[in-house]
């Protein structure tokens, strides 16, 4: 599921090539697989270094994976740019100068979860799943500590990890239930996140439910779950959503079809990731752009770090993407939505939920 994002940013400077590329300079785009494999991201990231040349690493895949690499990158001073993972250690400049972010962190997006618990079920009593790695410890950390500081009567009454390897998290589920926890985290991902959620409904419990952005996809991840089951679900984005009718006639939504269609017409309009994928690519592109002739390692990462209130086909209407030398963060607000059924409906003023 994963490599739509790979393909679709392929296509995309594909794209870009023909019609001249960006200020008149073709982008080689190599894209090697690691096969979610941290030791192989690591053989495949030198191949590219040492053998290729490359300027700068984008959009790889993987908070393992791009930890493994992540000290190599900043000695040999690549930028790491837009990676695909929301840790916080990809948004350290004093760390990690030459690495960078292309997600909102899990930090952020668990702290706004835990301020809407915090107004809707006060003294709530939570129940939370998570992936045992990197993320999902990392999520699980951002909501517990929020949560303590706007509601101190609230409470974790029981947290259970999934390994990836496993088939199944619903004995998790029935567990988790039995506390009779009134929310319910759900920091998983993919397939887990379907059985979650179908498990949940098919037992009868009706927490509210929490899912994160890169769960909480309709044609991928709810639609299999049920729909019927999915009904009142939260999450949040800064993002538009494919096949929303609220985004029917937008520009911006409109512009990436065309590009599907024509570039990439095998590729599935209703997966998100596409989507998602397409937009990071443009952001990309205008970080190229904002170069001009001098498309060094350094300059990169100058632009990259220097952006303000970029506007992006794919965000929001009025959500932008800023960065600084102090701030790596590229997302610092999501619009808060439910599930209702057939659609997402924002139920929040996302401003006031920074």
């Amino acid at each position: 599921m994963l490599s739509a994002i790979g393909k679709v940013q392929s296509r995309y400077f594909q794209m870009l090539n023909d019609q001249g590329g960006i200020n008149g300079r073709k982008i080689n785009l190599i894209s090697l697989d690691d096969g979610y494999s941290p030791p192989k991201a690591v053989e495949q990231t030198r191949r590219l270094v040492e053998s290729d040349k490359v300027v700068a690493m984008f959009a790889s895949m993987g908070t393992a994976q791009n930890t493994a690499v992540q000290k190599y990158l900043n000695a040999k001073k690549i930028p790491q740019l837009f990676v695909f993972s929301a840790s916080d250690r990809f948004a350290d400049p004093k760390a990690y100068p030459y690495s960078i972010s292309g997600m909102t962190l899990y930090t952020t997006e668990a702290a706004i979860y835990a301020g809407i618990v915090a107004k809707l079920v006060p003294q709530a009593r939570v129940a939370a799943l998570y992936q045992n790695d990197d993320y999902g410890r990392e999520y699980l950390k951002g909501f517990r500590e929020q949560l303590a500081k706007l509601d101190p009567q609230a409470s974790i009454v029981s947290a259970l990890p999934y390994e990836v390897t496993s088939p199944s998290i619903e004995s998790q589920v029935i567990t988790l239930a039995a506390t009779s926890a009134n929310v319910f985290l759900d920091a998983s991902g993919g397939k887990f996140t379907t059985q979650a959620i179908r498990k949940a409904g098919q037992i009868g419990w009706k927490p509210l439910h929490f899912l994160p952005i890169g769960s909480n996809f309709v044609a991928t991840i709810l639609k299999p779950a049920g729909l019927e089951y999915a009904t009142g679900l939260i999450t949040a984005t800064p993002t538009k959503t494919v096949g929303d009718p609220e985004w029917a006639d937008d520009p911006g939504y409109l512009e990436w079809l065309a590009f599907m269609k024509k570039y990439y017409p095998e590729g599935d309009i209703q997966d998100q990731l596409n989507f998602t994928g397409w937009t990071v690519a443009v952001l990309m592109k205008k970080v190229i752009e904002a170069c001009g002739t001098d498309v060094s390692s350094e300059n990169l990462l100058k632009q990259a770090t220097n952006l303000r209130s970029v506007v992006l086909p794919g965000l929001l209407p009025g959500y932008t993407v800023s960065t600084s030398p102090e701030d790596y963060r590229i997302v610092k607000s999501l619009r808060p939505q439910r599930f209702d059924g057939t659609r997402y409906v924002p139920m929040l003023d996302s401003q006031s939920l920074q």
